[in-house]
């Protein structure tokens, strides 16, 4: 069932369950209404029978039982009647004393309950115990036909204006629902027609702050990330085959000169040693694509435990320097906690150690004397600071915006080497750790990469 067909049925039935009751509550009040109307007139009767046919109790006599029986129906043959019952339940007054009088029953009731309503055949009455001063107490009935016409001209009526209502609901209700959707569809019809070969259009948000414009946004959110995604995947592609392309090339270059002609073994030892400098380039790009992809796929899944950070650290250098002889990297911790408890951080020992390591080792090989300086400062509530500075040429302003974006190298680098993914790669695995990231450089020269570790919550 369409959600516009859906939306007319509930409205329907919403509004008939309403209008019936609405109407049934008119209804009901005005028949309880023409009831109690009929039922005072047939008192002020009763109240006129009083003062008249008891004025003088003394001239009333027991009248003969020679009454007509209606023969089992349900109608008697006329319309109002006025009796006055003794206490032995015999009538002694009646304007029709040829017809039926009310049972026994009724009579016990009213000597019972002083006054009570009842049903006689297509009657109503009213009974009442009136006891003159003079004489002992009498039953006085009356009786009348309460006409149904007006009541049930009433309800033909109301039950034709509910379906009649019923209709115009159902037909307004059709007409607003699709009036409601309208925009949704609009915003169907746009996601539909979108290409991937064109996904920089929008769906149209509209001037009303509802929670259709909010669909929109949600939609034009979701167009960003699957945009970014794509540019993402072309941009990879791009640079993964020209990263591969280029140490394949040399490779291959190196070798088919190497094979024209016999060469000695210092030139076969030289050729080796560059070939294993672009396979270990190789390797590194494919072993910070698989950390990425690792990262950005299953962060779920990364497990975590208790690191020691200064352990880290000082391990950081010594990879750094051991992979680059010529690179110098100096650790200055700032302040230390009086417990070794406070340097243990929760995280992936092997990720964390990934992340500090591409900063220093960018940090050196943009420096011009290839040195990078970590400074670090501990706090005992786990908020601990670490900066990674350089004394390079820094970072120009423009240039910002797209330091961490995949395969984004500097025009003015292009000669240092590098993939373009370490730094894509440093925020995706802070950003896993809770970690804050802030850069801070120079014209003058200098870059300062800043973390600011998660502290640990207090009970």
């Amino acid at each position: 069932m369409q959600i516009r067909t859906r939306l007319t049925l509930l409205y329907v039935l919403n509004a008939a369950g309403i209008l019936a009751a609405v109407l049934l509550a008119a209804y009901g009040i005005y028949k309880t209404r023409t009831e109690e109307a009929f039922y005072q007139g047939l008192a002020s009767k009763l109240d006129m029978t009083v003062q008249t046919a008891l004025r003088d109790p003394s001239t009333l006599k027991v009248l003969p039982p020679t009454w007509i029986d209606p023969e089992g129906e349900d109608t008697l043959p006329y319309r109002d009647n006025i009796s006055l019952f003794n206490t032995s339940y015999e009538r002694v007054f009646s304007m029709h004393p040829d017809m039926v009088p009310v049972s026994v029953k009724v009579l016990q009731d009213i000597y019972t309950d002083q006054q009570i309503r009842f049903r006689h055949y297509n009657l109503r009455g009213i009974g009442r115990l009136v006891a003159p001063a003079s004489s002992s107490a009498y039953a006085v009935v009356v009786e009348g036909y309460c006409d149904p016409t007006g009541l049930n001209d009433l309800g033909k009526v109301l039950i034709i204006s509910f379906l009649g209502g019923l209709a115009l609901i159902a037909l307004s209700g059709w007409y607003f629902a699709g009036q409601a959707l309208a925009p949704v569809l609009r915003m169907v019809n746009e996601v539909q027609s979108l290409e991937p070969t064109d996904l920089s259009r929008r769906v149209e948000t509209g001037a009303n702050q509802d929670e259709l414009t909010h669909l929109a946004e949600t939609f034009n959110g979701l167009l960003d990330r699957v945009e970014h995604a794509f540019r993402m995947q072309r941009l990879f592609l791009a640079n993964v085959s020209h990263e591969l392309k280029n140490p394949l090339t040399v490779i291959r270059t190196q070798l088919d000169v190497a094979l024209q002609r016999e060469r000695e073994p210092a030139a076969y030892q030289r050729l080796l040693t560059s070939l294993l400098d672009d396979v270990n380039a190789m390797g590194e790009v494919e072993e910070n694509l698989l950390q990425l992809a690792r990262i950005q796929n299953g962060p779920a899944e990364i497990p975590f435990t208790a690191v020691r950070l200064d352990e880290v650290l000082w391990q950081t250098k010594d990879l750094v320097q051991k992979r680059h002889p010529l690179y110098k990297a100096g650790i200055t911790f700032a302040a230390m906690p009086d417990s070794d408890d406070a340097l243990w951080v929760r995280a992936n020992e092997a990720l964390l150690r990934t992340a500090l390591l591409n900063l220093v080792d960018n940090g050196c090989k943009y420096s011009p004397d290839h040195s990078a300086q970590v400074w670090a400062c501990f706090h005992t509530d786990g908020a601990h600071e670490v900066e990674v500075r350089n004394t390079g040429s820094g970072i120009p302003a423009e240039e910002l915006p797209l330091l961490f974006e995949p395969f984004f190298r500097s025009p003015r680098h292009l000669k240092l080497g590098g993939s373009g993914i370490g730094l894509t790669l440093v925020k995706s695995i802070l950003a896993l750790h809770d970690i804050v990231l802030t850069v801070r450089s120079s014209s003058e020269g200098g870059t300062v990469f800043r973390l600011v570790f998660p502290g640990v919550e207090k009970p």
